[in-house]
Parts: structure tokens; sequence; C-alpha cells
């Protein structure tokens, strides 16, 4: 059964599952007809259990970066449904390699992704068509984004609540997260966040709150 369950108005429905040894957010969105998966990052069993329970087949996967505790159920459910999965093209790398993607590291097997789409110019505009924008946000990984859908960001391991990711993995960046955030910072503090990891939070609480978005930090 989802962790969490979030309904926004007819035309919009997110549950939450949380999966992993890392326990990784993994986004079911249901948006106007659209079925989409955000992080698949374990568990694919379970996942593929809840998502047949709804009686709906998925439309895309879609990721917000390319470690391995956010994609390792991406084969699984590729093979389950046959669905398109899209990564930005900074973390193609990143899905491929085993050391760069953490799974040969953290004991998670040999991780790399060999089907896969690389989010280009008639996806985004795409995604925006049906109400989903991404906001590249590199730092965490090269390829990180945030996606935005109605009100809500779904924030990868760029922004937590009370913290945010880490820059010490293959391809981070102290200088790129820093970029990162103050665009963030700058989004409507209305926004409600769901983070990589733990629990949901708003931008305005984080805004206030957070100590990685003041400006000793980020100025």
């Amino acid at each position: 059964m989802p962790s969490g369950y979030y309904l926004e108005s007819d035309h919009m429905k997110i549950d939450r599952l949380v999966v992993g040894p890392l326990l990784a957010n993994c986004y079911i969105v249901t948006l106007k007809g659209l079925y989409i998966i955000i992080d698949p990052g374990a568990d694919a069993e379970k996942i593929i259990e809840y998502i047949d329970s709804s009686d709906c087949k998925p439309d895309f996967i879609l990721n917000t970066h390319g470690h391995f505790d956010h994609i390792g159920a991406v084969p699984g459910l590729i093979d389950r449904y046959d669905i398109p999965f899209f990564i930005d093209p900074a973390d193609e790398e990143i899905i491929r390699d085993p050391f760069k993607n953490g799974s040969s590291i953290f004991g998670e097997n040999n991780l790399s992704l060999k089907t896969y789409n690389l989010i280009g110019k008639a996806d985004i505009e795409y995604f925006n068509k049906n109400g989903i924008e991404i906001i590249n946000t590199p730092g965490h990984s090269p390829g990180c984004i945030v996606i935005k859908i109605g009100g809500y960001l779904f924030t990868g391991d760029l922004l937590f609540k009370g913290s945010i990711g880490r820059t010490d993995l293959a391809g981070g960046s102290i200088h790129d997260m820093k970029e990162s955030l103050l665009k963030i910072r700058d989004l409507d503090g209305s926004l409600v966040v769901y983070p990589g990891h733990g629990p949901g939070t708003d931008l305005e609480y984080e805004k206030k709150n957070n100590y990685y978005l003041g400006d000793d930090v980020l100025l």
C-alpha cells in the first residue's frame, strides 16, 4: 500500500511508495489521463503490485537523477509494462556505470541501464503540453532535474526537508548545487516539495528554516 496519498484536484493524484534500503521515495502521479512513475528506486515487485491494483497502465518513467537508489526498479518496470524511461542526458554515464551510480559501492549489485530515453526538445514540449515542467538543477549529479507539476515540486536529492543532497558523489558539484538552490529558492513559496527521501515540506517553510537556503550559504 502507498506510504502517502495526496490529492490536488479531480485531475491529479499523487501516491508515495518508500522503497529500498535507503528509503527512497517513489511517486506515482495520475495527471489528466497520464500515469507517471517518478524515481522507482527499488522493490520493483512492490511498485508493480501497487500499479496493478490500480487497474492503470503507466505511460512512462521520469527520473530526477540516475543514482542507484532511484533507478533500481527501472528494468523490472520496463520489462513489465514496456514503457519509456526518461533521464536527463547529463546523467547518461551515471545510469550506465555501476561505480558512478553507486550500486557497486553500496553493495546493490552492478546496476547498468541499457534501455533509456534521454530527455530532448520534443520530450520537453510533450511534458509542457501535459503540465509537466522540467527544471535543470545540477549539483547532486550533473543531470539532476526538479519536476514541477501543478503546485508540486519533485526535488529528488536536491532539496529535502531541512537539508539538501550531497555533492561528493560522481559528477557532484558544490558550485552547481548552490546555483540550483538559488533557482529553486526563487520559486513561489506555496509550492509543495516532495523530495527523494524523507517527508514532504513546502518551499516557504524551507526558505525560512533550511540553513542551506540562507544567504550565508548561497550568496
